[in-house]
């Protein structure tokens, strides 16, 4: 579910890409850059990603250190940004690995 339009309270206000956010999680193991991008699946829709008015095409996650002995793996809070509610997908690149996620999109309840 995202913020569409964007509500007068979001950060975003009065952009044009509402959007929701995303924690993306990786293995420690795993030590390289991450490039993830995203589109609409049936419609000339794109995904962008951050908190500026007019968000980025990509997003680039770098390696940070695992946050406790308990859990092993990383974390990367980011904001995915939609313009429709639809079934999306992302691409997710490592130098190592290719995946793409499939999702559905929809609008939060008023």
């Amino acid at each position: 579910m995202f913020a569409y339009p964007v509500p007068k309270n979001y950060q975003w206000y009065p952009s044009v890409w509402g959007g929701d956010k995303v924690l993306w999680v990786g293995a420690s193991s795993y030590t390289g850059p991450v490039l993830i991008r995203g589109r609409r699946l049936d419609r000339n829709y794109f995904v962008r990603f951050g908190n500026a008015h007019n968000p980025s095409p990509e997003l680039h996650l770098t390696v940070t250190r695992a946050l406790s002995p308990t859990w092993q793996g990383r974390e990367w809070p980011s904001t995915t940004r939609l313009r429709a509610p639809g079934c999306y997908g992302y691409q997710v690149d490592g130098t190592t690995f290719t995946e793409v996620i499939v999702f559905r999109a929809g609008i939060y309840a008023k």
